[in-house]
């Protein structure tokens, strides 16, 4: 059985007593779950492919203030729920009602009349749309919903491959939340596969020369960090040159070409980086091992975790660009923003 240990004192693995119970921990932590530059609309409103037509309803509605900002539907779903006759229908559906240009106007007219009846919401959106080269919350609504593709994102207490398989055509961000509990106190374990376009940058305000300029490309991501603890660290991927139980979306697997880990506290860096010899399934957990080609080699100069920026140590896979490990120096320096 799945513990944490804290002190003396010991947190067992629990399940959610329902669907609810894990809405409410994603709705109180959204900002720890999906970052501080995000906005997360509470509401059950519900979208038609066309007038008549069958009503889905999302959990709810999130702005991610990535380079350009991006509006993801949240799902909050229980491992007890059929993989493929419900949660997979689930999101059928929504990508099926926001197929036209009706049901996508209708989310933006929702989303508007949300902040018009909560103005201190209203606020703390256009603090973080200032930020943006949105000129107001109409043209960025415009930018997110009418012209760019919708995002989606499940929570869900565990997932399988099975889930990952079906879920694989929608793409989604996949973000596991596992309760852990001792007599009355509870805590939470989030464990997010991310990706460098699901990845929470800091949000920079934009000059008139940047707005004129494009934003770089990225290099091709084909580069996965995983956070490892010392003792397995020094025996598995050094000694053994392999990692395992990596959560990794499969579409994402044929472009992985390097594999490094993040050391946690006290290292807090990376120290090494390994070429992939192959990728397999790890039993039946629905999870990988990574297997590399030899010994990792050690950096030249360690890629280490900034005081001015503490919340970009891993907490599980991410992902980068080997080109952009010559000359880091911090973290930053690997994750774009």
């Amino acid at each position: 059985m799945a513990k944490i240990l804290s002190g003396k004192k010991e947190f067992i693995l629990t399940s959610f007593q329902n669907e609810a119970e894990l809405e409410k921990v994603v709705v109180k932590n959204y900002l720890k779950i999906f970052g501080e530059n995000s906005f997360y609309f509470d509401i059950k409103k519900g979208i038609r492919h066309k007038k008549g037509g069958l009503l889905t309803i999302p959990d709810g509605y999130l702005i991610k203030f990535e380079p350009k900002p991006t509006l993801v539907i949240v799902e909050n779903e229980l491992s007890t729920h059929e993989a493929v006759n419900h949660i997979g229908i689930q999101l059928m559906k929504f990508k099926s009602a926001l197929s036209t240009e009706a049901s996508k106007y209708s989310v933006k007219k929702f989303l508007t009349q949300y902040l018009k009846d909560n103005p201190n919401k209203e606020k703390k959106l256009k603090t973080l749309l200032s930020n943006t080269s949105n000129k107001d919350l109409s043209t960025l609504f415009d930018e997110i919903i009418l012209d760019k593709k919708i995002e989606y994102a499940v929570l869900i207490d565990e997932t399988t491959k099975e889930l990952e398989m079906v879920l694989n055509q929608f793409d989604p961000e996949i973000i596991v939340i596992k309760k852990f509990q001792n007599k009355n106190k509870v805590i939470y374990h989030i464990d997010v596969e991310s990706s460098t376009r699901k990845t929470i940058p800091s949000i920079k305000k934009f000059s008139k020369k940047s707005k004129k300029k494009e934003m770089r490309k990225p290099s091709e991501m084909d580069t996965i960090v995983c956070p490892a603890q010392q003792d397995g660290f020094n025996k598995v991927f050094l000694q053994e040159h392999r990692w395992f139980q990596i959560r990794i979306n499969s579409s994402k697997i044929p472009k992985i070409k390097y594999l490094a880990m993040y050391e946690s506290a006290p290292v807090s860096a990376i120290n090494y980086i390994g070429r992939v010899a192959d990728i397999k399934p790890y039993k039946k957990t629905g999870k990988y091992e990574i297997i590399l080609r030899g010994p990792a080699q050690k950096l030249k100069t360690p890629i280490k975790l900034s005081s001015d920026n503490p919340n970009l140590a891993p907490q599980g896979p991410k992902y980068s660009s080997k080109s952009l490990f010559n000359d880091a120096k911090i973290l930053e320096d690997i994750f774009p923003r």
